[in-house]
């Protein structure tokens, strides 16, 4: 079954009033999956929910939202609320205040979805929530299951996901010795580090791109082994 999309959309073009928000986004993009989904009613044929962020609006478009989403099935698969930001500066907020807002602005948004929206009672899904903000916003994942075996030690290789960077690594298995390999902006991973598989070429290890536009435009992402691993 495929994914729902959680996501977050600025109004503004202003870059510079939402420094680091991308990042947020894509962790959350990926955080709310498991938490979430398997919660929400499937037959409303919802394909993406959406924060929409408007640094100009008064309040919280909550009634605006309830005519178009209460007891209907969304658009084109699509739900969304716009939220205001006038009264926060985003980008002098603490990381811990940050999740605190953009956890609180989904709980506007799932509180204020009618019950037929969901499989279980609203409430588990504002507990979910509330959880979520109290862990660390971190997610370490495999995006190549294949192992690499080098100077007869098995790696596996990692994306390390937080609010600062996402870093590809080496994990060597008969230690759990971390290894960098490069860091990457985190919400590009899904270009910069669109990666499908690898090629050892002695000491040579070379990352191939699955999109075709990376394939066609890039050259694979190579790192010497010989000079990273000790």
């Amino acid at each position: 079954m495929k994914n729902i999309w959680f996501t977050i959309y600025s109004s503004t073009k202003d870059d510079d009033k939402y420094i680091g928000l991308n990042n947020y986004r894509t962790l959350l993009e990926i955080l709310l999956i498991p938490a979430i989904q398997d919660k929400i009613n499937r037959e409303k044929k919802v394909q993406k929910i959406m924060l929409d962020l408007f640094p100009d609006l008064e309040n919280d478009k909550i009634e605006y939202f309830k005519e178009l989403f209460y007891e209907k099935k969304p658009y084109d698969g699509i739900i969304n609320i716009s939220i205001s930001t006038k009264t926060i500066s985003w980008n002098h907020l603490s990381e811990d205040e940050r999740k605190d807002f953009l956890i609180e602005k989904w709980k506007v948004l799932f509180s204020n979805l009618s019950d037929d929206y969901f499989l279980v009672d609203k409430s588990e899904v504002i507990k979910s929530l509330d959880e979520l903000k109290n862990k660390e916003w971190k997610v370490t994942t495999s995006p190549i299951k294949k192992k690499l075996k080098y100077n007869k030690d098995v790696y596996t290789i990692v994306m390390d996901l937080s609010t600062e960077r996402a870093q590809l690594a080496l994990v060597r298995n008969s230690d759990q010795k971390w290894i960098k390999l490069k860091d990457f902006e985190t919400w590009k991973i899904m270009t910069d580090a669109n990666f499908k598989n690898f090629k050892l070429d002695g000491d040579i290890l070379a990352f191939s791109y699955s999109s075709v536009f990376n394939t066609l435009f890039t050259a694979p992402e190579i790192f010497n082994l010989k000079e990273i691993i000790n």
